[in-house]
């Protein structure tokens, strides 16, 4: 298993991200971090998304006890995300336009914290909760996802989660979908016609 760096919460209160990223880096899991990189350069998308966008944990970090802003996943998780990342490039940017990362690989700790699904995708690397990054209502981000999940979901095996506002899910690791209640039930993709 890889370690993580504590980075003192109160140093890095107010920095930006690439500030956070670049002093939680250093250290502990630089070496791991330096092996991801390569790794996704390797498999054709080390430019998919900023690393410090795929290793992010969530957004919502600081109200884990003890939350990390980033995390390194076991090296056995990797190939996991590349299938994910491939489908951001060739399908979703080119259907929504550039996104951002606000969650990503959760140890088990973290997606308790965060209150995932005890079967999330975001345990196995495979998963990313997005938002677009041009402004964009939920409307109109929902007439983007789900035609383009209907066309493309069942071919990639993707799973597509659409919660409040404009954040959504992301994975790789089979076809379904639901919405902000996590229940295919109420996925906004089943009142459109």
């Amino acid at each position: 298993m890889l370690t993580r760096s504590l980075v003192p919460i109160a140093r890095v209160e107010g920095e930006r991200d690439a500030d956070l990223f670049t002093a939680w880096r250093t250290g502990a899991v630089e070496a791991d971090v330096a092996a991801i990189e390569t790794f996704f350069r390797r498999e054709g998308v080390g430019d998919v998304l900023p690393l410090a966008d795929i290793l992010r944990s969530d957004a919502r970090w600081r109200s884990c006890k003890a939350g990390q802003p980033f995390a390194v996943p076991p090296r056995r998780l990797w190939s996991a995300m590349v299938p994910t990342l491939r489908y951001i490039r060739d399908e979703l940017v080119p259907a929504t336009g550039p996104v951002r990362v606000v969650s990503g690989y959760r140890d088990p700790v973290a997606n308790t914290c965060f209150k995932g699904a005890k079967a999330s995708r975001h345990l196995r690397f495979a998963a990313l909760d997005l938002m677009p990054m041009r402004p964009l209502s939920r409307k109109e981000l929902i007439a983007k996802l789900c035609p383009l999940h209907a066309r493309t979901g069942a071919r990639f095996g993707v799973g597509l989660g659409i919660y409040g506002i404009t954040r959504f899910h992301i994975d790789t690791a089979g076809y379904r979908r639901w919405g902000a209640d996590y229940s295919g039930a109420s996925s906004p993709c089943l009142t459109r016609s």
